[in-house]
């Protein structure tokens, strides 16, 4: 016992230091922060299971949710009876407003709709836990060091990029758009979505080149690289364009204001990197190019009998526009706002030339007469739900779909954060422009275009790792 008690007492007190040197670490701040890092591998682990093994729930089904609940859990439990109060009521809300809305969708649910309550619970539940990420991190990191958060998006960013290469040099990454066998977008599920995410976590990580030139401009180039050449969407490639045009616009402004003069490592920088992807796409072609030449292609094929011309609305709404008409669509099929919907549509796309492979313009047409002739005040207060029509007039635009399909008190409650925290940046960029900050007014604009990928784009906010960024850049702000 006398031989080995001093290594005995020195291993105790080894093993002491090392659990107290985790224990420090090992905080909410950096729970936090691992949330983001692992963002990544949880929206991979879902693709995997979805479609090698063909099963609609993953381990990041229960993953992603348990992280902040348990920190909001344990945020309840610490703070005194006024915090209580207010997250009972706010939740309560979000609660309430969930069992209006999910009962709306049921009644008013069709043969035709697109899915079932289930899936509308599931956006009800993405957007909810947006909310709850909001708050988190604004309340934990106000007033903190965010540099770590900073850094943590880009590590998420290295994993992500990381992982793209990988599926392409191994032969296992997935198609942008499968039915044409256009683009590539690793082992993720969505090409758009996993464009907004690496655009968005440009505005968030692109300080990090002042401290960190090589690696964050070594990542900047590889996420460049696949956005404007390989994955096939219009984010990609014309978002790395637009974000590097703002970061040298606000380095060029902050210079000259608070300066008064250029900073011209900036210039060289920005306009060599533009350079470069209009360089690359020219001279090896970008999947973004071809993907439009199809589409152009496929515009053409489709011909509406009735007016001996090219059709302005898709194959397979011409063919249910002429059901109706012909009185031979399935009882049950669509409601009659649904079925008077859809001849407005016909009519409006004819009068506008709409194009038939245009079903943005297809949706919101659709969506607007809708609203029209339901004229029911219930539905534009909590919505006439988002997944209660056909599948091809199921709005992308998310921003109008919230303010449509999840009704004015959904857009209230969803989106109103966020665009609180924006109209209120704009007020502080204006009002002290003579103190120009160039990081500000990029995460401002960072906000900006989040909404624009919302508008445009579609399901920016329902990911729930785009929606992440989205959250971050107005954490950074605040």
């Amino acid at each position: 016992g006398r031989i080995y008690s001093p290594v005995w007492y020195k291993l105790k007190e080894e093993w002491s230091n090392l659990m107290n040197n985790l224990k420090s670490k090992f905080n909410i701040e950096n729970l936090m922060c691992l949330f983001v890092i692992i963002c990544p591998i949880l929206d991979m682990s879902s693709f995997i299971f979805r479609n090698a093994f063909n099963i609609n729930f993953s381990p990041s089904t229960f993953i992603r949710p348990l992280i902040p609940a348990s920190i909001m859990i344990y945020l309840f439990l610490k703070n005194d009876k006024k915090f209580k109060i207010k997250a009972i009521v706010v939740v309560g809300l979000y609660l309430i407003y969930s069992v209006i809305h999910i009962y709306l969708f049921s009644k008013k649910k069709t043969l035709s709709s697109n899915s079932n309550e289930i899936h509308e619970i599931q956006y009800l539940v993405n957007y909810s836990f947006m909310i709850l990420n909001l708050f988190l991190y604004v309340y934990i990191f106000k007033d903190k060091n965010v540099d770590k958060l900073r850094k943590s998006v880009l590590i998420s960013v290295i994993i992500y990029v990381t992982s793209i290469f990988i599926s392409i040099i191994t032969n296992t990454s997935s198609y942008t758009y499968p039915e044409d066998q256009i683009g590539l977008k690793g082992w993720f599920e969505s090409g758009n979505s996993i464009c907004s995410i690496l655009i968005l976590a440009m505005f968030i990580y692109m300080p990090l080149m002042k401290k960190h030139r090589i690696i964050t401009g070594i990542v900047l180039l590889i996420s460049s690289l696949f956005l404007t050449t390989v994955v096939g969407t219009r984010v990609g490639l014309f978002g790395v364009i637009i974000v590097l045009s703002i970061y040298i616009a606000t380095e060029t402004l902050q210079g000259i204001i608070k300066y008064k003069k250029i900073n011209k490592k900036i210039m060289v920088f920005g306009i060599i990197s533009i350079v470069a992807i209009i360089s690359v796409v020219a001279l090896f072609g970008s999947a973004t190019i071809q993907r439009r030449q199809h589409l152009q292609n496929m515009e053409q094929s489709i011909f509406d009998n009735t007016l001996n011309s090219q059709a302005h609305l898709t194959g397979d709404l011409l063919e249910i526009k002429e059901k109706i008409e012909d009185n031979t669509l399935e009882e049950g099929y669509m409601s009659e706002a649904q079925k008077q919907s859809i001849i407005d549509l016909y009519n409006l796309a004819n009068r506008w030339n709409v194009k038939n492979n245009d079903q943005r313009m297809q949706q919101l047409i659709y969506n607007v007469s809708l609203v029209k002739n339901q004229a029911d005040p219930t539905l534009i207060l909590f919505g006439n739900g988002y997944n209660t029509n056909f599948r091809e007039l199921v709005f992308e635009m998310e921003v109008l779909a919230i303010l449509f399909n999840f009704g004015v008190i959904g857009f209230l409650l969803y989106l109103m954060p966020f665009l609180g925290i924006m109209i209120y940046s704009l007020y502080k960029v204006i009002v002290k422009y003579k103190k120009f900050d160039s990081e500000y007014t990029r995460l401002f604009l960072g906000l900006g275009f989040a909404f624009a990928l919302s508008f445009f784009s579609g399901y920016t906010f329902f990911n729930q790792s785009s929606a992440l960024m989205i959250v971050l850049i107005s954490t950074l702000l605040i």
